[in-house]
């Protein structure tokens, strides 16, 4: 019997950046004189080690990690998405550890793709490979894949949930990436706001959705401008030889 070939598609931004900022440590040189240090041996090491868990742990035959590349084509869609996080600064090692991932450990960065996308395009696209997801961002549930949140377990996204969980995000937006969704509505209110949708097809849903936007004074140029910075592209969103997004729509 034909078994499939069982690759893993790790977050890698989130994996890094949680090592490198948990490696920093303020070091007091006496007369007021502080600094942050960290060991990129270190970090790498336990970077190999969480890497080599995962694939243990869900008995992966191969596996790649996915990193965001410096351009983002949300930036286009929305000129102030994560403008938020421009004045935060990043873990010391946090781009030396890239350049390791890149070197041992199968980086995949597209260009103008977040590590979101090419996790969602690689989990959507026809391929003969069992291809698991394996990242602790709730975004991941807005794609129809296997996923697996700690490193042991795998949980099966049906298309229909991830649909409806992607609309949910676009009516409640998200605070740390810069884009509001519908001012003071959270999770427990859009979960409100849609429950009796539930068993609704994507295009239904997409028409609840902007009739909500609506009701609150939005326009539906607004309702599909969240929704496209929401969306984590699929497989047929993304031309890998030019770099192009072909933006959500219905």
């Amino acid at each position: 019997m034909y078994k499939k070939k069982k690759v893993l598609v790790i977050d890698g931004d989130i994996l890094a950046y949680q090592i490198a900022t948990n490696n920093e440590q303020p070091i007091n040189w006496g007369d007021g004189l502080w600094t942050l240090h960290a060991e990129l041996p270190t970090c790498n090491a336990q970077l190999d080690a969480v890497i080599d868990d995962l694939g243990s742990g869900l008995s992966a035959d191969e596996y790649v990690v996915a990193l965001t590349d410096r351009n983002n084509f949300r930036k286009d869609v929305l000129p102030t998405y994560k403008s938020n996080r421009k004045e935060k600064r990043k873990p010391i090692v946090l781009n030396a550890m890239r350049e390791h991932i890149m070197e041992k450990h199968n980086g995949v960065m597209w260009a103008n793709l977040e590590a979101d996308d090419v996790m969602g395009i690689m989990a959507t696209e026809p391929s003969d490979e069992e291809r698991i997801l394996v990242s602790v961002d709730k975004d991941m549930r807005t794609i129809p894949c296997n996923l697996s949140q700690d490193g042991m377990t795998v949980e099966q996204i049906p298309e229909k949930i991830a649909n409806y969980n992607f609309m949910l995000q676009t009516i409640m937006g998200d605070k740390t990436d810069g884009y509001d969704g519908i001012d003071g509505v959270g999770i427990k209110t859009a979960e409100k706001l849609l429950l009796k949708y539930t068993n609704c097809t994507l295009p239904d849903l997409w028409k609840v959705v902007k009739g909500i936007y609506k009701e609150k004074g939005y326009t539906q140029k607004e309702a599909l401008q969240q929704a496209r910075v929401a969306h984590i592209l699929r497989h047929g969103e993304y031309n890998k030889k030019t770099g192009k997004v072909k933006l959500w729509t219905i």
